[in-house]
């Protein structure tokens, strides 16, 4: 006779191979902007991430319109526009174009993380907690950006 628990382990096993084999083939969220490709949309990315290693607000900012204009399904050219107009000062444009990455990806990890960022540069406590709650659940066995908005939003506590 099978017990319940061995039921649940043997689902759980399944369930934990299938992500993990989903995770290698390249599944789940596109929270890469490390791998580009040939066309303009790519160019642009790795230009852009080359200026916010520099950080070179203006001309990351240049190059992920770029991007967003030649890809505007690429959630990650929306997310890295809006981190680069957030490093920049400029909250209204991050704030916008955090809203087109969550649009096209509602699970996209850095995207949350940096809106919680944004809004704690904001002044807004309470909807930092929020992304950091979509992000307890989206990163269910944990991930950086929970940690990372965590720990910002730990930092902002202890200072206000």
């Amino acid at each position: 006779m099978t017990k319940p628990f061995d039921v649940v382990a043997g689902a759980l096993a399944i369930f934990l191979f299938a992500a993990g084999t989903a995770f290698a083939a390249g599944g789940g969220s596109s929270d890469d902007t490390n791998s580009y490709d040939d066309t303009p949309a790519g160019s642009a990315l790795k230009s852009g991430m080359d200026a916010v290693n520099d950080e070179d607000w203006a001309m990351a900012i240049q190059e992920f319109t770029i991007a967003t204009q030649e890809d505007p399904t690429n959630a990650d050219a929306f997310n890295m526009l809006a981190y680069s107009y957030r490093q920049s000062g400029d909250l209204d444009n991050a704030f916008a174009n955090y809203e087109k990455a969550l649009t096209l990806d509602p699970d996209h990890r850095d995207a949350r993380e940096y809106l919680g960022e944004a809004y704690l540069a904001a002044g807004d406590l309470a909807k930092a907690e929020e992304q950091l709650a979509i992000l307890d659940d989206i990163c269910w066995l944990g991930c950086d950006a929970y940690d990372e908005l965590e720990e910002a939003i730990s930092t902002y506590k202890a200072s206000n």
